[in-house]
């Protein structure tokens, strides 16, 4: 008998079931016609031990009509037949077209039936399996449904007793897992209190292994038992599956009994991954995370998260859980005692949830601190660096075009490209209000940060000042009332931001609540004695550091596709879809994207912080001494520049759009310069921080790096006064970050950017606000700089600083301190003057910012141009030499006889007339008298020629009152006509033609010549005016400094340094 099922066996599975065979499967079907008990029962022991053990048995009993002859079973009486025949359905149903055909035989009755008539155990349980293999098919699951079978459940699962195993709920709770994945049927479930009623099995079974604290009796943790393990695993998968469908109803019954969250918090001690997942799926719920938190789900997390400190191991979705969490307040408390905080952190450095997840702190300044002191300004360096290396610029030329359009005729086609242009132009700016907004969650509301828009009235006119007029409630920062919801259409400007807060574009709006079921529970909050104490970040001590974390030698791997429960013919099928129930997938919406806002009310936006007392603070500002520039003045420009409200489209987030919480590249900058300009706002404000925090905190964030990073985004971005502008202003005006700027040298990159531009300033709007807003920075540094905490501080460094630290002072100070007082101190008292000049002869610094540095200094000590007080003469014109000899006789005229043999023929008459020194020389009792013939030693012909042209003009008489001078072209010959003017005593043609050579020849190319001139064969004529024209002339920078150059190379340096040095403290002690 055996030797022939193994022959049996071998045919079925090797496929060489011959005609024979199939009509021996048959002659066993009949067996199942028998009215014969005995035989039916020996007949489906045959078919399970024999037909059915193999693909193409089923295939072969299915073809043959055995489920036909089979289905009628399931209504009999006798529970042996019954048992079995269960048994064998559920093994055939995982093949999909018996499953199929099953269905369509009407079975679905009576298994519902068995569910609620029979009472063994084995039977329900096999019933439960069958029904979970057959709701593997959507159209079976269905059917199931519309039969009552969830309903049947539940009975079961809540009428268990003692004689009710684990197997049979497991596999109950495996069938309501299939039957869940029809997703029009799920609220029909919750109406059946199908979560509830699972997760009430789990807690049940958590305290009776003692891992739950039972109301009755305190029960140590024990082992559980295999089918224990089992049943719980299958649960947790079977909530796994719940906690994708995010509503509150379902969250509510996840509660079970009250202590549901409590009960999968306990369960991550013994099934980490399962119940993690769960957990983690209910903090996409709003109306969860208190109760999560309560639960012990913080501490928790926090408690895994730390064993591995590299962030890439973490559970997958651990991150973003952790950044739900910030959400509310109660779990932003629990994370900063319990060290969560410095894993928010790190997870910030890859992951872009945590990474917004950081805004939730930026209102609490303790957590604040914590985050800083873990590395979050290195962090926000970091990824801004990163962003602005891969950034192009932004820059908007369409003023190009239309600049074009204006110099040819406005045909009509032209004039349609031009409307084009303008409505790109529109477009783009409307589009720039959605890239500089970052909205997240808070406490229930929608919270959103956007970046202060300018007005582009006032960057396109030519008047630095503003028109706009602000009212003071405006300018201060109040509050505003709600809109009313006939308004919500206008969109409302943004606030202004006032002086003392950095929230400034910041508004608030509830978010609607989520539908609620009216049977809501108010829930207790479950026992926490059992949690971990708190970290060293608690109220207590927030101080320190956390625990060191504790690295894994190995990487887990996170399966978290759910399986069956059982291993007996309980896997899923290889023919039904996959249900992931990852909340990145079909689950819960993505971390921060949540339920739509309010559209009934557009609430007020308005500050969290802000208060009309802040403004009381200005008074406490450190004295300054008189200056040119007002530091109020400056102030209210740079802010006119930087936070201008403009009414426009592109000015606030729009209502629909700002209920979408969703994460891009342009949110993610947006968060970065948040995050920033919080920490910029906690550095630059006077608190009761620890000293040498605050210091560390200045030190990073005005970082050579950060800074610089800060300033290239400015100068590449579309906006180019938007929040990082901000933060740069904020930066500058705290007296505290003074030393640390300068000695950075940040003030170079200023300078820089408010003389030079990408583009043309008057072809682009962001070059010229770029220009603009670098000219009020260094203003703003120079108000800080001669304050009287700034006085004091560069002066200590001056004289007690490190010999780098004195040399970037000297260089920097010219470049912003303008008051003459001040800068006697520093340069006079402090010695700076003295090695400035040291820097520059010895060739210690870069001589492009020396020689600024020279430039800047000399005109903050008002040496003027001499180009500007040389205004003598409209114009001037080139004549040529005619001496006019006709009809004079041979003794009137004079040769003179040159060094290089040429002559020069003159009136001798005319020169007596109008030179003493010709006159004596000619007429007298010198023997030149009587020659013909006169030499004149070191006179060349072209100048003599030119000065006896300036005779014949009537230069040399004392009325002399000429507007178009008659000017040499060749310098060189007006240089040695200067002289001989001096040699021959022609003084009035000396002092016209130096306010000639001053007025139109002292240029960028020939002043460094008229200089080096001066010094060899001028006898000093034009030393002073040379110099001072190189040092504050107008000219471009790099003649400038190649006219530095050319001079410091000659044999002339020392004295070149001297006379500036010379003018320079003329000026100051004057």
């Amino acid at each position: 008998m055996n030797v022939n099922r193994k022959k049996l066996k071998w045919k079925l599975e090797n496929g060489v079931i011959c005609k024979m065979d199939k009509i021996q499967i048959k002659t066993i079907i009949e067996g199942l016609k028998s009215s014969s008990s005995s035989r039916i029962q020996d007949t489906l022991l045959k078919i399970r031990s024999n037909i059915i053990s193999s693909e193409k048995g089923i295939k072969l009993f299915r073809d043959c009509g055995g489920l036909n002859c089979l289905l009628p079973h399931l209504r009999k009486p006798n529970e042996r037949i019954l048992d079995i025949t269960l048994s064998i359905l559920g093994n055939i149903c995982l093949d999909e077209k018996c499953s199929e055909a099953v269905g369509e035989l009407n079975t679905f009755g009576p298994l519902v039936s068995i569910l609620n008539t029979v009472c063994r155990d084995s039977i329900l349980g096999r019933t439960c399996k069958l029904i979970g293999n057959l709701a593997q098919s959507k159209s079976n699951a269905e059917g199931l449904h519309n039969h009552g079978v969830v309903k049947a459940l539940v009975a079961l699962i809540e009428g268990r007793d003692k004689t009710t195993s684990n197997p049979t709920l497991t596999m109950a709770v495996r069938a309501i897992r299939q039957l869940w994945m029809i997703a029009d049927k799920r609220d029909e479930m919750l109406s059946l209190n199908v979560v509830r009623c699972v997760t009430i099995l789990l807690t049940t079974e958590c305290e009776s292994i003692g891992l739950m604290k039972s109301t009755h009796l305190d029960k140590e943790i024990e082992e559980p038992r295999r089918s224990q393990e089992e049943l719980i695993i299958g649960i947790l998968k079977c909530l796994g599956y719940f906690t994708t469908y995010s509503i509150p109803q379902c969250a509510e019954q996840l509660q079970g009994d009250g202590r549901g969250y409590q009960c999968l918090v306990a369960l991550t001690k013994t099934n980490e991954t399962l119940a993690l997942k769960c957990l983690m799926n209910l903090c996409y719920l709003s109306v969860c995370r208190p109760l999560l938190g309560t639960a012990g789900l913080v501490e928790c997390l926090v408690n895994i998260l730390k064993k591995n400190p590299d962030v890439s191991w973490w559970p997958e979705g651990s991150v973003k859980a952790l950044a739900q969490l910030s959400g509310e307040s109660v779990n932003r408390s629990r994370l900063r005692h319990c060290g969560g905080l410095p894993l928010l952190v790190a997870a910030a450095r890859v992951n872009s949830h945590a990474m917004h997840a950081l805004l939730q702190y930026v209102f609490d300044d303790t957590a604040f601190q914590i985050m800083i002191s873990e590395g979050l300004i290195h962090l926000l360096t970091e990824k801004l660096s990163n962003y602005v290396n891969n950034m192009e610029i932004e820059h908007n030329l369409n003023a190009e075009i239309m600049s074009e359009n204006k110099n040819i005729n406005r045909t009509e086609k032209d004039l349609d490209t031009l409307k084009i242009c303008e409505e790109a132009n529109v477009k783009q700016q409307n589009e720039i209000g959605e890239e500089l907004k970052v909205v997240i969650e808070r406490d229930n509301m929608i919270v959103g940060f956007v970046d202060a828009i300018g007005s582009d009235r006032s960057d396109d006119s030519d008047n630095d000042s503003t028109n706009l007029s602000l009212s003071p409630s405006r300018r201060k920062g109040i509050k505003r009332g709600r809109t009313s919801p006939k308004n919500s259409k206008k969109k409302p400007k943004l606030i202004k931001m006032a002086k003392k807060d950095w929230s400034a574009g910041v508004y608030w709006e509830p978010k609607s609540p989520d539908p609620i079921s009216p049977q809501f529970p108010r829930m207790t909050s479950p026992d926490r004695s059992d949690l971990s104490p708190l970290s060293s970040y608690s109220d207590v001590n927030w101080s320190g550091l956390s625990p060191d974390y504790m690295p894994h030698t190995s990487k887990h791997t996170w399966d978290w596709s759910p399986g069956s429960a059982s291993s007996d013919g309980s896997s899923p099928s290889p023919y039904r879809a996959d249900f992931p129930w990852s909340p990145s997938s079909s689950g819960p919406a993505s971390p921060l994207s949540t339920e739509d806002s309010s559209d009934s009310e557009v609430s007020g936006r308005y500050s969290p912080v802000c208060s009309e007392g802040e403004d009381e603070a200005d008074s406490n500002k450190p004295n300054t001494i008189k200056s040119a520039i007002d530091p109020a003045q400056v102030a209210h420009e740079l802010e006119e520049l930087i936070m201008e409200d403009e009414e426009s489209s592109d000015e606030s987030p729009n209502e629909e759009n700002s209920k979408q919480l969703t994460i891009t590249k342009t949110s993610g900058i947006m968060c970065i310069l948040v995050l920033l300009f919080r920490v910029s706002h906690g550095a630059c404000t006077n608190g009761n921080e620890n000293r040498e925090e605050m210091s560390n905190t200045i030190d990073l964030l005005t970082g050579r790096e950060c800074m610089n990073t800060l300033l290239d985004y400015v100068e590449r971005c579309r906006r180019p006064t938007g929040r990082a502008a901000r933060i740069i202003a904020r930066v500058l005006s705290n007296s505290l970050c003074l030393i640390s700027i300068l000695k950075h040298r940040f003030v170079f990159r200023l300078h820089t950017m408010s003389v030079n531009s990408k583009h043309p300033p008057t072809e682009c709007r962001q070059c010229k606000q770029l220009i603009k807003l670098g000219s009020k920075l260094l203003e703003q540094v120079t108000i800080v700089a001669e304050s009287s905490h700034g006085i004091g501080e560069i002066s200590y460094h001056l004289l007690k600083g490190t010999p780098n630290m004195k040399q970037t002072l000297c260089i920097t100070l010219p470049y912003i301190v303008k008051t003459e007082k001040v800068l006697k101190k520093y340069f006079v008292e402090c010695d700076a003057l003295n090695l400035l000049f040291s820097i520059v002869s010895d060739s210690k610094e870069n001589i492009q910012n020396c020689v600024t540095a020279l430039a800047k200094l000399a005109t903050n000590v008002q040496i003027k141009d001499p180009k500007l007080l040389e205004n003598r003469y409209k114009d001037y014109v080139s004549i040529s030499y005619d001496p006019i000899l006709d009809n004079l006789a041979t003794d009137d005229i004079v040769t003179f006889v040159l060094d290089d043999q040429s002559t020069v023929i003159a009136n001798k008459n005319f020169l007596c007339q109008n030179s003493d020194v010709f006159s004596v020389m000619l007429t007298g009792s010198f023997k030149e008298s009587s020659e013909k013939y006169v030499s004149l030693k070191k006179v060349t012909k072209p100048a003599l020629e030119y000065l006896l042209t300036l005779l014949h003009c009537g230069l040399n008489e004392t009325k002399c009152d000429i507007e178009v001078f008659p000017l040499c072209e060749n310098l060189e010959t007006n240089l040695e006509v200067l002289l001989l003017a001096d040699r021959f005593l022609f003084d009035k043609i000396k002092c016209l033609l130096s306010s000639a050579i001053i007025q139109f020849q002292l240029t960028p190319e020939n002043a460094d010549k008229i200089y080096i001139w001066s010094l060899g064969d001028g006898m000093g004529y034009l030393c002073v005016e040379a110099v001072a024209y190189l040092l504050t002339g107008k000219m471009d920078e790099d003649l400038r400094i190649a006219s530095f150059k050319n001079i410091l190379e000659l044999e002339y340096k020392d004295q070149w340094l001297e006379d500036i040095k010379s003018m320079i403290l003329r000026q100051l002690v004057k």
